[in-house]
């Protein structure tokens, strides 16, 4: 097949990578052949994200440097797939004359039967996601993967645009999801995290009650997975026969994502999140307090007051959250939240984005610091130079802080060995 090299840009969070990795699969299906070096692409497909202003400006990016590598190549194909391409397709049609083409979030799997096409404008305004992977093909050799049980989500938080992008919450069987895991257990994979818009209404909509407990449950008979991992967990819906599920289990990590925003009730409200937040918490980490926490946080909200601010700092230094993800807020114009009076100046923002990430911080130290002599096991993933850098069961993958071993010949990349900490340095731990 001519001008069959297609290279795939994937933007934003895991679950457009696990989107890429099933469109990946439907080009190889039809014999195109898959390249990392955009140079040698025949077609480019940039799969973007718009949830922030910094993924919107990144996929503008990518476009830009894909348009000139056209400059020099006039027989290259550019096609612009997922959020953006759904959000701005108008606009990008004016600023963007030399794209071939556009999918949505909803029909990201047509676009090889479309791609054959000169040029095409699919209907961007189908919301959704794909939500069967059977021809999913791993981007990585890491025996690491992410696994998307549902699209969609329900929720009406008033500064995300998701539910516009991605539609109605839908989860995925119980049997095709496990059916996934096991063929990525067979071909190697040995950590498997569980991702969604929101993971912990899975079920809702098929088994009429949440049943997330019950496919983890599940998932956790295939053997080969040493780590299971539950991102996105919607803070309401985590159930106690969930938190159970999690700590009962040995290859389920006591480990949970709950982006919470805030916890000024006055600013859950304004964000249309559950006022109840900060008891939630607090029970969890009373209720089983081995359970690691991590969090997205969101300051600059319209209409947060210093006082607000400041109950966010205090919730902060209590140090319920091993790992924070902390953003300054960025206004949407399809978001209720664009429509708030009393916007926060950038440079408000900034100043408070600083002393949560000082805070925060402070409690890495500390939970660094009670970590050392003690050992744990550990995936060795990369190497840069003499070390070796790894996670532990309470570290996620691409997001949070790892531990650095120096090269060591007993130390095999991909392969879970013991390590014993020893000292850390910032944010990172170090073994030995």
């Amino acid at each position: 097949m001519k001008n069959n090299k297609v290279s795939v840009i994937t933007l934003g969070c895991s679950k457009n990578t696990v989107e890429s990795e099933a469109v990946i699969g439907l080009f190889l299906k039809e014999g195109y052949e898959i390249t990392g070096n955009l140079s040698q692409a025949n077609i480019i497909v940039i799969h973007t994200c718009s949830f922030i202003q910094d993924a919107q400006a990144e996929s503008h990016y990518q476009i830009q440097q894909a348009g000139l590598l056209k400059q020099q190549n006039k027989d290259l194909k550019i096609f612009v797939s997922g959020c953006l391409a759904q959000l701005l397709q108008d606009k990008m049609q004016k600023d963007y004359p030399f794209i071939d083409g556009y999918v949505g979030t909803g029909n990201f799997d047509q676009i090889v039967k479309l791609i054959k096409k000169h040029k095409f404008f699919a209907n961007t305004n189908c919301a959704g996601g794909i939500n069967t992977f059977k021809t999913r093909v791993l981007s990585t050799n890491s025996p690491s993967t992410y696994i998307k049980i549902a699209e969609g989500c329900n929720h009406r938080c008033s500064y995300c645009i998701i539910p516009n992008l991605r539609g109605k919450f839908i989860s995925r069987t119980i049997k095709s999801v496990t059916d996934e895991a096991k063929a990525l257990a067979d071909s190697g994979i040995r950590e498997l995290n569980v991702i969604a818009q929101d993971t912990t209404s899975y079920g809702i909509d098929i088994y009429g009650k949440l049943s997330l407990a019950k496919l983890l449950k599940e998932i956790s008979k295939i053997k080969q997975l040493k780590w299971i991992r539950l991102l996105y967990a919607y803070p309401s819906t985590i159930t106690k026969e969930l938190l159970e599920t999690i700590y009962e289990t040995e290859n389920i990590c006591n480990y949970i994502d709950i982006p919470i925003q805030h916890i000024s009730k006055k600013v859950l409200n304004d964000m249309k999140r559950p006022e109840n937040t900060r008891k939630i918490i607090e029970k969890i980490k009373k209720d089983f307090p081995e359970i690691t926490l991590r969090t997205s946080l969101i300051t600059g909200f319209p209409n947060e007051t210093e006082a607000d601010f400041k109950e966010l700092l205090s919730f902060v230094k209590q140090n319920y959250f091993e790992h924070v993800g902390i953003f300054g807020y960025s206004d949407q114009k399809l978001a209720k939240s664009y429509k708030l009076k009393n916007k926060i100046s950038q440079q408000i923002t900034e100043k408070r984005v600083q002393l949560l990430a000082n805070a925060q911080f402070e409690n890495v130290i500390k939970n660094n610091k009670e970590k050392i002599g003690k050992t744990f096991e550990v995936l060795p993933e990369t190497i840069s130079k003499d070390k070796i850098y790894c996670r532990a069961y309470f570290q996620a993958p691409e997001i949070d802080n790892t531990i650095i071993v120096n090269k060591n010949k007993n130390i095999t990349l991909n392969k879970f060995t013991e390590i014993t900490i020893k000292d850390y340095k910032d944010y990172d731990l170090i073994a030995k």
